[in-house]
């Protein structure tokens, strides 16, 4: 089984932590709301056949609250920063939710360092037909319990929660980023104007019951990125990689495979 570390990278004034395991072409995962702490199920299974680093965003987790956070765009040019700083080239640039949206983000401000870019259940688009649940407010219970399909499997992650898990500095710090990054009105009308930047090949992922970004919006995605290949899954909410996570690191290792020739380390 793939081994991954815990390691700290200053930036722009402030400690960023991030884990890192495999071996072969570099994945970088930026994650959603939800912040990834410790090596999860679908990491090891991409770390069979990648280098995997999956940091901790400025602001949310371990990572130190940035002062220069301002807005999506910010964070996206910082993780242009973390790219150079780890010397990682030909990149597989993965990211779910609010972490899609800033994954596309990313790619469109400078698509060079990127091979392929994956966008899994990716908030940041808007059309007023398809309307967008209020998410801002909601307790950890009662996220994990919206954005999760199966809620055997939700009542088992909320019964492993701590207590007093929504007043932790943590968790406060995570919601205060995720608020400025996302904005209230959660999207980014500059995106259907510059998605075209991303020529690279891209995979839209996508769980049919998601009740936090409607699937519909794969479709909208598809429209802006027509050369983009679509995977839906049934019996799934927003976290395919929870509650499919072989199936999503198989499919996300197939694709990149196919599609951009990489070699399984």
């Amino acid at each position: 089984m793939v081994e991954f570390t815990k390691e700290t990278v200053n930036l722009l004034g402030g400690n960023v932590v991030y884990q890192r395991g495999g071996a072969g072409e570099s994945i970088l995962y930026l994650h959603g709301a939800g912040v990834v702490s410790q090596a999860v199920p679908f990491m090891k299974h991409l770390g069979a056949h990648f280098d995997v680093i999956v940091p901790q965003h400025p602001g949310m987790g371990e990572s130190d609250a940035p002062t220069w956070l301002n807005n999506m765009h910010d964070m996206a040019l910082f993780y242009h920063d973390f790219i150079d700083r780890l010397g990682l080239e030909d990149i597989h640039l993965i990211g779910t939710s609010i972490g899609g949206w800033l994954a596309a983000t990313v790619a469109y401000l400078n698509p060079a360092p990127f091979k392929s870019v994956t966008l899994a259940c990716a908030a940041g688009l808007n059309n007023p037909d398809i309307p967008k649940p209020p998410i801002y407010g909601m307790t950890a219970a009662e996220t994990l319990r919206f954005v999760i399909h199966d809620q055997e499997l939700a009542e088992s992650m909320v019964a492993k929660m701590p207590p007093g898990v929504d007043e932790m500095p943590n968790t406060v710090k995570s919601k205060a980023t995720t608020k400025i990054m996302a904005g209230e009105t959660r999207h980014d009308p500059s995106m259907p104007t510059w998605l075209h930047r991303l020529k690279m090949p891209v995979h839209i992922i996508w769980g049919k019951q998601d009740k936090l970004s409607p699937v519909q919006y794969a479709a909208e995605y598809k429209k802006l990125l027509p050369h983009a290949k679509v995977t839906l899954y049934d019996n799934c909410g927003h976290l395919p990689y929870t509650e499919h996570p072989e199936q999503y690191a198989r499919d996300i290792a197939a694709f990149i495979q196919t599609f951009t020739g990489a070699k399984a380390a």
